[in-house]
């Protein structure tokens, strides 16, 4: 069994759960991004040390999922990542971690040139965890 650190936007939430829950049904280990109850950045804290360690914990609990995983996944379904995506890739690429995307654009050529597979769907995203890269996958 092979594991998934799923990365996206929290306004794909939606998506990012149903990839996470085929995946699963297939077999895998999935790490997914923590949208259970998102936090939004202009929330009320008690004090700025109090956003940024709460912000520096979600943060570091989804570095921690990537370190774990075999492959980083990046649902970039409207062809741009955010900085948090952003982020999350450069940790993956740091760490040698495979690095696949739904599409091979994320609106910067910098973050394009990190993506070793373009895997459209859960089942291609799964053949890719197993070990099998179809030539179709290859960027």
């Amino acid at each position: 069994m092979r594991s998934i650190a799923l990365c996206s936007s929290k306004r794909h939430a939606t998506e990012i759960a149903a990839w996470a829950q085929q995946l699963r049904q297939m077999g895998c280990i999935v790490f997914e991004p923590n949208f259970c109850e998102p936090i939004p950045e202009d929330s009320g804290f008690a004090s700025t040390h109090v956003k940024a360690m709460v912000f520096k914990g979600i943060t570091f609990e989804h570095f921690e999922w990537i370190k774990r995983a075999d492959i980083c996944f990046v649902l970039n379904l409207e062809e741009t990542c955010g900085a948090s995506v952003t982020l999350e890739m450069g940790y993956a690429f740091a760490l040698g971690k495979i690095i696949a995307a739904y599409n091979p654009n994320t609106s910067d050529p910098c973050r394009d040139a990190l993506i070793d597979f373009v895997t459209p769907t859960p089942e291609k995203l799964f053949s890719l965890v197993q070990g099998v890269a179809p030539q179709q996958l290859l960027r």
